[in-house]
C-alpha cells in the first residue's frame, strides 16, 4: 500500500511539474497579424461564444489569451460566470495547446492573463485602464506602441460593445463602414459630374450661365 501511495504521489508530482514547465509566459519579439489583434480585442472586451447560453449576447470576463510566436494564431478562454473563474496552470496549458494545434508548428505562449499583458518584449509594460475600455482604438494603439503590431490600426474591424465580439460592419473607431462608403461614393460622383460639366464649358458646349446653374444643382443634391 505504501508503495502504491508513493507511486501515485510521484506521478502527480511529475505530471504537475511537466505542465508547469510547459505552460509559459511569452517573451521576445512578437508581431501580431491583423486577425490576431482583432481576436485579442475581442478577448479584452469579453466576446464569448454565440452558442454558449450564459454568454450569448453579452460580454464575459477575459481569462487567458495565448498566441503563436509568429503572431498568426491565437486562442483565448473567457469566463461567463458571475462568480468569476480561476486562472491556473492547467487552463494556461490547455489554451497554449489548443493554439499550437492550429499554428502550423509555431509554439504558443501566454500573452495576457485577464487584462494584464504578460508577454515581455523589452518594451514598457502595457496597462489597460478602465477608461481605455471606452474605445477599442485606444487599446489597439497601446498594443501598437508597445511594439506588438506594425499594421494600420485604422483598418481593424470594430467591436460590438454589447456582445464584445468583432463586428466587420463598423470601423475600430465605431463608425459605420456602410455609411462611410456611401458618403465616399457620393463625393466621388459629385467630383466626376463637376469635372464633366467643366469640360462642356471649356469646349463651348454650354454657356457660363448654364454651367453655374448646373453646378449649383449638382452641389445641392
Amino acid at each position: 500500500m505504501k508503495k502504491i501511495l508513493t507511486y501515485l504521489f510521484l506521478t502527480i508530482f511529475v505530471s504537475s511539474n511537466f505542465t508547469y514547465s510547459y505552460a509559459k509566459w511569452g517573451k521576445g519579439t512578437l508581431k501580431m497579424d491583423k486577425s490576431s489583434l482583432e481576436h485579442f480585442l475581442e478577448y479584452i472586451y469579453g466576446g464569448g461564444s454565440e452558442t454558449f447560453s450564459e454568454s450569448k449576447n453579452k460580454r464575459s470576463d477575459p481569462m487567458i489569451f495565448t498566441i503563436a510566436q509568429d503572431g498568426k494564431m491565437s486562442h483565448y478562454y473567457f469566463c461567463p460566470y458571475a462568480e468569476g473563474c480561476k486562472v491556473d496552470n492547467t487552463i494556461q496549458f490547455k489554451s497554449e495547446t489548443k493554439c499550437m494545434k492550429k499554428s502550423n508548428g509555431s509554439k504558443c505562449y501566454t500573452f495576457a492573463i485577464g487584462k494584464r499583458i504578460v508577454w515581455k518584449n523589452g518594451n514598457k509594460k502595457i496597462k489597460i485602464k478602465k477608461k481605455d475600455m471606452k474605445s477599442p482604438y485606444v487599446i489597439a494603439k497601446k498594443i501598437q506602441e508597445a511594439g506588438f503590431y506594425d499594421g494600420d490600426i485604422n483598418n481593424l474591424a470594430g467591436i460590438n460593445m454589447k456582445t464584445g465580439r468583432i463586428d466587420n460592419s463598423i470601423k475600430i473607431t465605431g463608425e459605420d463602414k456602410k455609411n462611410n462608403e456611401q458618403v465616399s461614393n457620393s463625393s466621388s460622383n459629385i467630383v466626376k459630374e463637376l469635372s464633366d460639366l467643366k469640360l462642356l464649358l471649356d469646349s463651348g458646349a454650354i454657356t457660363k450661365e448654364e454651367f453655374e446653374k448646373a453646378k449649383n444643382k449638382i452641389l445641392n443634391k
